[in-house]
């Protein structure tokens, strides 16, 4: 029995500001090294970037037997739902041979909440701490709420005050509204952390409103903004592992959050990915 030869697709959203690409690139590098070079791994973003999801599908098509598709994507909302079900049915269509199987995004991976963990300041008694967890906001109901399930399981690790949620664009509560009602009587130190994985036009606009905030209110804490994780070791570690484990299944797993859709076509297609 001849064994198959099997690819690796990453898939990452893309940016409008090039340093956010830039960043996925250096981290697919690093992901590569981790690999060991023995699996042929490429890079396709959704949007804003080349090369496309679907021209490093067709370029993986030439050179093996089967492609993993790996979302490097927070929450399982419509690029992971939708997008990725349309790479996989093109794919299908102009590679009738090819196996293909994916894997689903991070969700409420606890991996995430252990990096987190190394990328926020210690707690310390006498500091008086407000931290706002800041994702970029979704359309999807369930990807709202697995933010607010893994600030939880941060918090139960790290105590400290309850953690404060918001979001950047498309749902409520904003970040910039949560900042205009927070008192600046009430903390030495406000920590902003971005639930994002590279840098880009979100992450400097976080940033900008953590300096507006000072300004405005003469703000004389400490405010710390702490950086995406995409290119953070332990994430990398994680990502290669559970690349390993799909390849050694050669499964598409069951996803870790409900992913009915309400169009009855899309939902078979994600039952067929599911049996594949």
């Amino acid at each position: 029995m001849v064994r198959k030869k099997w690819g690796v697709l990453l898939v990452v959203h893309g940016s409008p500001d090039h340093r956010g690409n830039l960043h996925a690139l250096e981290a697919y590098a690093r992901l590569k090294d981790r690999l060991g070079g023995e699996i042929p791994l490429e890079i396709g973003f959704i949007e804003h970037a080349q090369p496309s999801v679907d021209d490093s599908l067709d370029l993986l098509a030439e050179k093996v037997d089967g492609v993993a598709l790996v979302p490097l994507l927070l929450f399982d909302a419509g690029h992971s739902k939708n997008d990725m079900s349309s790479y996989i049915k093109r794919a299908r269509k102009l590679h009738p041979g090819l196996e293909i199987i994916r894997d689903w995004a991070l969700g409420t991976d606890q991996t995430v909440v252990s990096l987190l963990l190394e990328i926020l300041p210690p707690i310390e008694d006498n500091v008086r701490e407000t931290v706002v967890i800041v994702g970029r906001g979704s359309l999807d109901a369930n990807a709202n709420a697995s933010l607010f399930y893994q600030g939880r399981r941060l918090w139960e690790r790290r105590k400290g005050t309850l953690p404060l949620f918001s979001f950047i664009s498309v749902t409520e509560p904003r970040l910039s509204s949560l900042l205009d009602s927070l008192p600046t009587d009430r903390q030495d130190r406000l920590v902003l952390l971005p639930y994002f994985l590279f840098e880009g036009v979100l992450m400097d606009r976080i940033r900008n409103l953590g300096a507006s905030y000072r300004e405005k209110n003469a703000f004389s804490g400490t405010i710390l903004v702490t950086p995406p994780f995409g290119d953070h070791p332990v994430f990398l570690d994680h990502i290669a592992n559970r690349i390993n484990r799909l390849l050694r299944t050669g499964k598409t797993p069951m996803p870790r959050w409900p992913v009915v859709h309400s169009d009855e076509s899309a939902e078979q297609l994600t039952l067929t990915e599911r049996e594949s």
